[in-house]
């Protein structure tokens, strides 16, 4: 699989959110069976998204960096010797916030400066993108 395929797999999975058009929130009572098995279903929906994810990029796997790999399998240990001796939801639920919180502090600004920089060199005028007009084009035969 090239990279560009790879990066493609990751876009066609990105974009599939269940009910996307539809509003959420109005549709449940906050606390009810339905409010907790749509926050399920979302979290099962990103869960088989970072598996496609995977599945997209798995060639690459072994030219990550060594560090990076290593905080991940630190991070996922923490969490699975929190489950292993039985389901202790609210302690693996803090230990996955500190660690969300721990990395969010550390790239949030380079992500932010990022995002910045690139944004600023959107022109004003409307681009031309191949993809949008591809895919808004009528069909040809």
């Amino acid at each position: 699989m090239s990279e560009n395929s790879a990066l493609g797999g990751i876009a066609i999975t990105a974009d599939s959110i269940p009910r996307l058009w539809r509003p959420k929130l109005a549709t449940v009572e906050p606390g009810s069976v339905d409010a907790y098995y749509m926050l399920a279903t979302y979290c099962f929906v990103i869960a088989r998204k970072l598996e496609y994810f995977y599945k997209a990029t798995r060639e690459f796997a072994l030219k990550a960096d060594p560090a990076l790999a290593a905080e991940i399998k630190r991070d996922n240990d923490a969490i699975h010797a929190i489950l292993a001796s039985g389901p202790e939801w609210k302690a693996a639920a803090e230990k996955a916030e500190e660690q969300m919180i721990r990395l969010c502090r550390e790239i949030g600004k380079e992500h932010e400066e990022l995002l910045n920089r690139v944004a600023s060199e959107a022109t004003q005028e409307k681009s031309s993108d191949p993809i949008l007009e591809a895919v808004s084009a009528p069909a040809t035969r």
